[in-house]
């Protein structure tokens, strides 16, 4: 807000050692709604108003410039009427200072990072999944006398390598800031709707709270799916399967999860993970990939044959009593590889986890709210894993259906 043509910036107290100078690296860890990435976000913008600052917003994976934190940045710029910063589609200058904002991904831009200059902020958003090698990369990039980095994130797992080096190995001049939503209670920036959604994990699933919004990472024991591997990119030998698909709209993602099969195993490669998609838009999606046979999840009868009518070959998957057991059962059984891209996949495989019961005991319930993409996984499997004769002809049936209709549509 402004007063007297002055610009006032909140910002909670907890988070007033950023603006001290003894410090080269900062690790910001914790929960939803401990207010990590709008408290940095205000952060850079003061920075970039009080002088010429170069500030890198960097992330480990970044497909294009809206999966970075130029968003955010440009909403408290609009929120703040901070009418000295000229904002583009991709940059983000201060016409007063000449500070500027770049936006990049970490994952395999080696030579791109190192040819940067001149960085006197750095900050590493998720940084939860940042790789050990785009550490080394980066931390003597940002060089310059004074220069700091920045890392936020929600703990994965007890080896995160940027908790590793920061927070366990430890590094001189670090500043470590371990928040959590009661931040967000204090200064009243918690929707209610939020409040009660945290209030009912806290209740009702346990494991799930103290991860989610206490920022612990997920106890191994209670991890459904174990020693899946991360990859580069797809090979070339690889061989597309199938997709899954896990229909969402306003509280929950569209997932959709391609599954290739490769030297006796399976590779797991994340596609879409959006909310608010229409059929119309899932099926142009889906027309846009190499074309394979889309396993859905059979609660949409109606969504199926309407992204049927584009063209798609969609079917729906079987369900019944015991199947996401018999399902889970399956992929574990399965040796499973993800790509590395599959960010959203890869935030699931840790978090999906079984229930303890009301005497702590580890249930075969899997915890729901880590498992878009891991429902649209099983779903897949369905069109892989053996079936009895009567479901392999059924099947058989509904798929030459399809492909008869969708050639009678082909020729009008």
């Amino acid at each position: 807000m402004k007063e007297n043509n002055t610009v006032v910036v909140n910002i909670p107290i907890e988070y007033k050692p950023l603006f001290d100078d003894n410090w080269r690296e900062a690790a910001i860890w914790g929960g939803r709604f401990s207010l990590k990435s709008h408290t940095v976000a205000r952060y850079l913008l003061i920075q970039a108003r009080m002088g010429q600052k170069r500030i890198g917003c960097f992330r480990e994976f970044q497909n294009s410039i809206s999966e970075s934190s130029h968003q955010l940045l440009s909403d408290l710029i609009n929120e703040y009427g901070l009418t000295d910063f000229e904002v583009t589609d991709k940059s983000i200058v201060n016409k007063i200072t000449g500070s500027d904002f770049l936006f990049k991904g970490l994952h395999h831009n080696e030579q791109s990072i190192k040819s940067i200059e001149g960085i006197d902020i750095a900050w590493i958003e998720e940084a939860q999944t940042i790789s050990e090698k785009s550490i080394e990369i980066l931390t003597p990039t940002v060089r310059k006398e004074g220069s700091k980095l920045i890392y936020t994130y929600n703990r994965l797992t007890e080896t995160d390598p940027v908790h590793r080096r920061l927070v366990i190995e430890g590094r001189p001049n670090t500043l470590l800031l371990n928040l959590n939503y009661d931040i967000a209670l204090k200064y009243g920036y918690m929707p209610e709707v939020i409040r009660l959604e945290m209030e009912d994990d806290r209740q009702n699933r346990p494991s799930l709270y103290k991860h989610k919004w206490l920022g612990e990472p997920q106890s191994h024991e209670l991890k459904i799916f174990k020693d899946w591997n991360f990859i580069d990119d797809l090979p070339h030998e690889a061989r597309l399967e199938c997709y899954g698909l896990d229909f969402g709209y306003t509280n929950d993602p569209t997932a959709i999860t391609a599954i290739y099969k490769y030297n006796g195993g399976f590779i797991l490669d994340e596609i879409t993970y959006s909310k608010g998609l229409t059929n119309e838009r899932i099926a142009k999606i889906l027309l846009n990939l190499p074309q394979a046979l889309v396993m859905a999840d059979s609660a949409e009868p109606k969504s199926i044959d309407e992204i049927r009518v584009y063209g798609v070959n969609i079917l729906p998957t079987e369900k019944g009593a015991g199947s996401v057991l018999q399902g889970i059962q399956y992929v574990q059984n399965q040796k499973i590889s993800v790509t590395k891209r599959s960010q959203n996949l890869t935030m699931e495989y840790h978090n999906y986890i079984w229930k303890r019961d009301k005497e702590n005991r580890i249930t075969n319930i899997p915890e729901q709210g880590y498992d878009h993409l891991i429902d649209s996984i099983r779903y897949g499997f369905n069109a892989i894993k053996p079936r009895s004769d009567i479901t392999e002809s059924r099947l058989s049936e509904q798929f030459n259906k399809n492909t008869h209709r969708q050639n009678l549509n082909s020729t009008k």
